[in-house]
């Protein structure tokens, strides 16, 4: 998004604003902010603003100091979730990030952008992807196409799509494609590789990051492809109180057969042909910054076993239910399925 098309300076006419409000590209937020010689945001103008102004008398040469809204809508933190979502509920469009002086830092674009979670993400990318050859005979599983870009970049853009602009991606297998992808196109996020030595299982490689931004980090396989509600399922599990989150899919096994009801060797009844419901991993997690302090370092570590380790020392781990698209990309059967159901899911 170029900034500086939503920009006007204070001492600006109405007929620049006018002006201005024409160069904005097609399909953008007519909205301008009004920026004063000291560089701080003084106001807002929308081209209702001004057909309202003009209406009430104003001239095409007054000042546009005469027609902005100096009550406009504005964020000091873009972490904080709530507001960001208070605006969008709002219908609100375009909501500058300010400093505490006044100055603008940045514009939220609340058409383009879902939410603004305070989260870092870690995309698990480092699988050989064995199950998908021939495919991933020459390319790692998270750049195998659908559509028309790689499964990583379909689960960075929605991530991206809720505010989140910390990333680190866990490289092991072929790391140098997955690498130079990435920073091709995303190199502008400063994306953290953890680069594994040896496999770490599905949650071990997380011990090795550098540095995490932000309070709580969300873990995602980079072979998933899911249109889950990623703020959803951060408001649930903040709400929770919970110690960790995991985003689970629903499974019904449908049993061919009466099933005995037993007790000991005795038979109580039967169930005929009765159908069970369970919620699996998802690969998807949710988890505070001070959990990752008792993942061990170097050593396989899996996901499940942080379940298992936080439940047994009485913390609290809570389900989120994906009620959207589920699949994991890891089979060569699956991998069809996936280019054929993106042509009919939102992602």
């Amino acid at each position: 998004m170029n900034k500086d098309a939503h920009l006007i300076g204070l001492k600006s006419t109405v007929i620049e604003a006018l002006g201005k409000m024409n160069g904005i590209p097609s399909g953008m937020p007519l909205v301008l902010f009004v920026i004063s010689e000291n560089g701080k945001v003084v106001g807002s103008v929308t081209d209702g603003d001004i057909r309202r102004a003009l209406v009430g008398g104003a001239r095409l040469d007054s000042q546009i100091c005469r027609v902005m809204n100096k009550k406009f809508h504005y964020v000091l933190d873009k972490r904080d979730y709530k507001k960001v979502r208070e605006f969008r509920d709002a219908n609100l469009q375009l909501v500058p990030h300010i400093s505490k002086s006044g100055k603008l830092l940045d514009i939220i674009n609340l058409r383009q952008k879902r939410a603004c979670l305070p989260i870092d993400a870690v995309i698990m990318a480092g699988g050989k992807g064995i199950r998908l050859q021939p495919y991933t005979n020459d390319i790692p599983k998270p750049l195998l196409p659908i559509q028309d870009k790689p499964i990583i970049a379909h689960n960075i853009d929605r991530l991206m799509a809720y505010g989140v602009e910390k990333f680190h991606i866990s490289v092991n297998h072929m790391k140098g494609q997955i690498m130079d992808y990435v920073g091709k196109h995303y190199g502008h996020l400063g994306v953290d590789f953890i680069e594994e030595g040896n496999p770490l299982g599905t949650i071990g490689s997380v011990r090795l990051a550098k540095k995490f931004f932000n309070d709580d980090i969300l873990v995602i396989n980079a072979d998933i492809l899911s249109n889950i509600d990623f703020e959803d399922f951060f408001l649930k599990y903040k709400e929770g109180g919970a110690d960790m989150s995991v985003a689970a899919f629903a499974m019904k096994i449908d049993v061919p057969y009466a099933v005995l009801e037993t007790s000991g060797n005795m038979i109580r009844g039967f169930s005929e042909k009765p159908t069970y419901n369970y919620y699996s991993n998802a690969g998807i997690y949710l988890f505070g910054k001070k959990t990752v302090k008792s993942i061990p370092k170097n050593v396989p570590y899996n996901a499940t076993d942080m379940v298992e380790k936080l439940i047994s020392k009485g913390k609290k781990v809570s389900y989120f239910p994906i009620v959207g698209y589920w699949l994991d990309i890891g089979t060569t059967q699956n991998y069809s399925k996936a280019k054929r159901d993106i042509n009919y899911i939102k992602l």
